[in-house]
């Protein structure tokens, strides 16, 4: 986490240094279609925010549940206020003021941590592409002036002057024209392709932190699930109410086929089913009282 976010910060200054060195010539090439350039420029400035408003946030969860997991912090409402991702870690752990008990499983809890620590990666992902796009927009818009240029410029030359002088005057002062097509189409590829190398790199930056995010928490989120009382109760209840219905399912069918048994191989039957009644008593007393039900209807 650490090395993603310097990694951060020492690319985000040589961009800057970049912008100050280069001020004049970038400046010109922008001009030379500030319209469409303008958009890539602002298709950078929005992804460049998104990163880094993602890259903060994570960084700050990630520093905070770091120190409640060395003891250095303690939950309380007033705190999780300001981290909204562990806040709803915190609820769905049952470990807040709110919610004192678990009621996800281990797989949901990770999914809505994973589908909360992804947000957003659609919209950086598509900035990547749309600055490509505008990039190549841009070249065509210029090439379709260059070529609409060349097409005036021969049909301005006349062949009939003999002053080859100002022949070549003239064609100088044409194919200024399209020359300046050609800047506007390789300036938009220019931009378009800076951006997009720009905002790729900081999504490596952005995955790199994301990735170290969530592996932090799940570690930890498995350690408290493991541990908590709350979540054992929980898995507890559910498994014996699942065991109490598997066995009563079971009892059905056995009580169906001892209709038409002898009296002998039913007496027996019934003696190991009363010891069964009593050994899931503890389970499920819900299940428990329908089983002796079973057993009694088989005694008449």
């Amino acid at each position: 986490m650490t090395k993603n976010f310097l990694a951060y910060l020492l690319f985000s200054i040589l961009i800057v240094i970049i912008l100050v060195i280069g001020y004049e010539e970038i400046k010109y090439y922008f001009d030379a279609n500030p319209y469409i350039n303008g958009i890539i420029l602002l298709t950078l400035i929005i992804g460049f925010l998104l990163y880094s408003f993602k890259i903060f946030t994570l960084s700050s969860e990630f520093r905070f549940m770091n120190s409640v997991a060395f003891g250095k912090l303690k939950l309380n409402d007033s705190s999780l206020n300001n981290y909204p991702i562990t806040k709803s870690i915190a609820n769905n752990l049952g470990i807040t003021t709110t919610n004192k008990s678990i009621t996800k499983t281990l797989d949901e809890i990770l999914d809505d941590l994973l589908s909360t620590v992804e947000s957003g990666s659609d919209i950086s992902k598509y900035l990547i592409n749309l600055a490509i796009f505008l990039g190549l927009i841009g070249t065509f818009y210029g090439l379709l002036l260059t070529i609409g240029s060349v097409s005036n410029v021969i049909d301005s030359l006349s062949i009939e002057e003999q002053d080859f002088g100002a022949f070549f005057n003239n064609l100088k002062d044409g194919l200024k024209s399209p020359l300046s097509g050609m800047t506007i189409a390789f300036s938009s590829s220019l931009f378009g392709l800076v951006t997009s190398l720009i905002l790729g790199l900081y999504e490596i930056i952005t995955r790199g932190i994301k990735q170290n995010y969530y592996e932090f928490c799940e570690n930890q989120i498995r350690l408290f699930y493991r541990s908590s009382p709350n979540t054992n109760k929980f898995n507890q209840n559910s498994d014996s109410t699942n065991l109490s219905q598997n066995i009563v399912s079971k009892l059905d069918d056995l009580v169906d086929g001892m209709k038409n048994s002898n009296d002998d191989l039913r007496k027996e039957v019934i003696t190991e089913l009363k010891s069964v009644s009593k050994s899931i008593k503890d389970l499920d007393k819900k299940w428990a009282i329908s089983l002796k039900l079973k057993v009694q209807i088989m005694e008449i």
